[in-house]
């Protein structure tokens, strides 16, 4: 696919380093993809040197190499304000790393680091590890995606028996095995600090699931670890079945995308049946099949800890979906179900119907690719209108047609709880997409809804534009990859022009023109809401080019900022948004923050791509 524009985040350099230097109180340098370079580098650390405010630095994907990483590393032994630095993604290898590890030995202040996807190997990653163990401040640690092996696992081992800071270390998407593993679970059996192990997509096999298991017997600490795409089969899965029993405080298991067949979900599941502490359960991709989802779903009858369980891609058919349908009428914990791609048709869907009209406590369900045709989305349909609990539902590709869109945008009409509406890759067209506009119209809870390739045209975009403008709670509107082309924009683009709720539009290949991006352009003018466009694949002029990124530098879109964020945007530690100039934090200490706020909109920073 076609990638964004980058140039108007390197616009964003220049000034932030000048606020930097002119030693603004800014929490938060955000300046990731924003090409800087070994070139840029030295001009972006200069000031972080000497500016005491900030707390959180953000240089993801910016190309620093090595020669960037020792610039911030320098920034790291001379700062006492920093707290977290993120350099993912900047190709620092060894070199660099080796560096930051210099600057961790004598850094005090520095808790939460980000190295993932640095062509990182075993020298550089083995002095972290050795750093870590005189450095006892840092307690997040992300080296995922990068080339550590065997030789970094028993050095990171013998630090984890050392260091009783670190909390949530990130392994995933290296190439540590077996022997590596081993280290890392001897480690953490007598750990007591580490909650979060992350080793997804090594190759650790079983005889590395085995050695988890056991540690998992005697840790009393690790809430969350995640082991897919692990080549881990029954073997494996059923040394940790014997660990779940013991351990009263695993809350994640993630397995998805091994070698679990029926066999060894039977036996998880069994383990379900008196494990008290793990949340959520991810066995995607493996080939449980029917036989294996029964077993789950008898779990489920008596389990009441478990409260999201991923089963996609698993073959489970009809016979698993009635299975866990009859789990659900029951178990009153679950709210998170990902059943998709998974071949329950529409036999299967007519059990989860079933299921949705009795159970009160299922919120977030995923159905998606399983081939429900006409009768499916039909039984689904009738079940929203009495649900009173599910927020978000997700049947992408399921060859939907626009007589059950009908039905589900009649659901949509009566139905006051569900947030999130996935329809991607059905054939939705005109004729559906009027039917959910009309439905949009009346309804005030839904706040996505996503129409992505579905045939809809110059009519269909015509009457979402009709329901944009009487809709008030609306967010997000998926329509790439149809085919609304410049009459649809331009009847969008009224639409952009009154609504002041909507803030992510996806218009992507839909061949808009120039007539119709030039008036969604201007539109963007005018509207203080949205912060996210996506116009990519529609060859736009230049001049709508330089229209739009004008308005992305020159402009900000105010939206509602939820009263559980409100705290961290005034703080300035959200991670997208920063904090509006009508709220303001007096801090007294760095544990105790005293804060009033004015208003209940911030100004965010606008992303357009195209």
């Amino acid at each position: 696919g076609e990638s964004p524009k980058m140039h108007s985040r390197h616009e964003e350099v220049a000034p932030m380093v000048a606020r930097l230097a002119a030693g603004e109180h800014c929490a938060e340098v955000s300046l990731s993809r924003c090409l800087i370079g070994k070139t840029g580098i030295a001009e972006v650390a200069a000031p972080l040197k000497e500016n005491t405010h900030v707390r959180h630095v953000d240089l993801s994907s910016n190309g620093l190499s090595a020669y960037g990483a020792t610039q911030m590393a320098e920034v790291l032994r001379l700062s006492k304000s920093l707290r977290s630095l993120s350099l993912d993604d900047n190709s620092i290898k060894s070199q660099g790393a080796e560096q930051v590890a210099l600057a961790l030995e004598v850094n005090s202040h520095l808790h939460t680091l980000h190295l993932s996807c640095n062509h990182i190997d075993d020298t550089g990653a083995k002095r972290l590890a050795q750093a870590l163990r005189m450095n006892s401040a840092v307690h997040t640690l992300l080296l995922d995606r990068n080339n550590a092996s065997d030789d970094f696992g028993v050095e990171m081992g013998h630090t984890i028996g050392l260091n009783n800071t670190l909390r949530v270390l990130d392994l995933s998407e290296n190439d540590i095995k077996a022997t590596g593993v081993v280290a890392l679970a001897r480690a953490m059996s007598s750990n007591s600090s580490i909650t979060t192990l992350r080793l997804s997509r090594n190759c650790i096999g079983n005889e590395g699931a085995t050695h988890v298991s056991k540690m998992l017997k005697v840790n009393k600490t690790l809430k969350q670890c995640a082991m897919s795409w692990n080549t881990i089969s029954d073997e494996g899965a059923h040394e940790l079945a014997q660990a779940l029993p013991v351990n009263n405080s695993l809350e994640l298991l993630d397995l998805a995308d091994n070698r679990v067949s029926s066999v060894g979900a039977t036996e998880l599941a069994q383990s379900l049946i008196t494990n008290s502490s793990v949340r959520s359960l991810c066995l995607s991709g493996n080939g449980i099949a029917g036989p294996g989802a029964q077993e789950v779903s008898a779990a489920l009858q008596v389990n009441t800890t478990l409260e999201e369980l991923q089963l996609a891609w698993n073959c489970i058919v009809e016979h698993g979906a009635k299975a866990l349908a009859d789990a659900l009428c029951v178990n009153t914990t679950l709210t998170v179900l990902d059943m998709s791609a998974n071949g329950i048709g529409k036999e299967g869907a007519s059990h989860v119907a079933r299921a949705l009209e009795h159970n009160t406590t299922l919120r977030h369900l995923s159905l998606h690719g399983n081939v429900l045709k006409d009768d499916g989305p039909r039984h689904i349909a009738k079940a929203l209108q009495t649900n009173r609990v599910l927020e978000y539902l997700d049947i992408d590709g399921n060859e939907i047609g626009p007589s059950n869109v009908k039905d589900l945008a009649d659901a949509v009409r009566v139905n006051n709880c569900l947030q999130t509406l996935k329809l991607a890759r059905n054939k939705v067209n005109d004729v559906g997409a009027w039917e959910l506009a009309e439905a949009l119209k009346v309804n005030r809870t839904l706040t996505v809804l996503d129409l992505t390739r579905n045939s809809v045209e110059e009519a269909g975009a015509t009457e979402l534009n009709e329901a944009l403008q009487v809709n008030n709670t609306l967010r997000e509107l998926h329509l790439s990859y149809n085919r609304i082309k410049g009459t649809g924009a331009i009847a969008l683009a009224g639409a952009i022009r009154v609504n002041t709720t909507l803030h992510t539009l996806h218009l992507a290949d839909n061949d808009i023109g120039d007539q119709g991006s030039h008036k969604i352009a201007e539109a963007l003018q005018i509207n203080t809401s949205i912060h996210t466009v996506s116009l990519l694949g529609n060859n736009l002029p230049k001049q709508v080019e330089d229209l739009l990124s004008a308005t992305m530098s020159g402009t900000s879109a105010y939206v509602m900022v939820p009263s559980d964020f409100q705290v961290a945007l005034c703080m300035g530690l959200h991670p997208r948004l920063g904090g509006d100039p009508s709220c303001w934090v007096r801090i007294l200490d760095e544990s105790l923050v005293m804060m009033v706020i004015e208003c209940s909109t911030v100004a965010g920073k606008r992303r357009f791509e195209f």
